[in-house]
């Protein structure tokens, strides 16, 4: 059966590192919408993260955004999801008792943000940027993050802050989902959020099996949608990867920035 729509991450998939899209990918993406095929972004970032990318790449289609707790076709919201107010604050809580760590609220228009004495805020305005999240204001204390229309957090900093929050997740939240991207970024959404989940509406509303589905992705976030696309591809970036879905081919590290472009003419 061919494939009718095609599902990519964006962030370490579609972009590279440091959020560029190389010309291989936009290539690629390009040749499938010109060939009838649907190609949608499912990505942690919010709307305003990848609008500038759909009109870069002249993607119309719905979206898949912070990790599958919204999905949106236009101004039509198809699946959204929000964290509890008692989750949110123990999840803020936790982050300030880690320490070393930024803590984003994802709200689906804004993000409001924290960060601790200490930490370089050049650094972390630096990252925000190259995820093209540019509405945002900084709170001056974790007490002020909302507490109300959250699709996910985002803890940011060192890789070892990372580590050691996720390794110690309070049993009371054990119930929410926690992924990571990058080294230095750990996500938490509600475990009704997420690509696979968001993908399955996707399909559902537009009439599609997973057998007519492609999903590219690079992380723990993205394994979910590639077990529900019946072809699907991982982009390798470290030699650390996390246990894929059999059917996944492995996209070879040295091709990482052209990852799409590979899986495409792979595939």
């Amino acid at each position: 059966m061919s494939i009718k729509l095609m599902a990519l991450d964006v962030d370490g998939t579609l972009t590279d590192e440091k959020g560029k899209i190389s010309p291989e990918n936009a290539a690629a993406v390009k040749t499938a919408m010109a060939s009838g095929i649907k190609v949608i972004l499912a990505t942690g970032r919010p709307f305003q993260g990848v609008e500038s990318i759909c009109r870069e790449l002249g993607l119309n289609g719905p979206l898949i955004l912070g990790n599958g707790a919204l999905v949106l076709s236009d101004s039509e919201v198809w699946f959204e999801d929000f964290l509890s107010s008692d989750d949110l604050k123990t999840v803020y809580e936790h982050g300030k008792t880690v320490g070393n760590l930024s803590m984003l609220a994802f709200q689906p228009d804004i993000i409001p943000y924290w960060f601790p004495k200490g930490m370089n805020k050049d650094w972390l305005s630096g990252i925000l940027d190259s995820f093209r999240l540019y509405k945002r204001f900084d709170v001056s204390s974790p007490g002020d993050l909302p507490l109300e229309r959250v699709n996910k957090v985002m803890y940011l900093g060192d890789a070892q802050s990372v580590s050691k929050a996720l390794a110690t997740w309070p049993e009371k939240i054990k119930h929410l989902a926690i992924g990571r991207s990058y080294p230095y970024l750990g996500e938490i959404n509600t475990t009704t959020a997420n690509k696979g989940r968001a993908l399955s509406i996707v399909c559902e509303r537009l009439g599609l099996s997973p057998d007519e589905v492609m999903a590219v992705g690079d992380g723990e976030t993205d394994l979910p949608m590639l077990a529900f696309a019946g072809t699907a591809a991982f982009v390798r970036r470290g030699a650390e990867m996390p246990p894929l879905p059999d059917h996944t081919i492995v996209v070879p590290q040295e091709e990482c920035d052209r990852g799409v472009a590979w899986a495409v003419h792979y595939l």
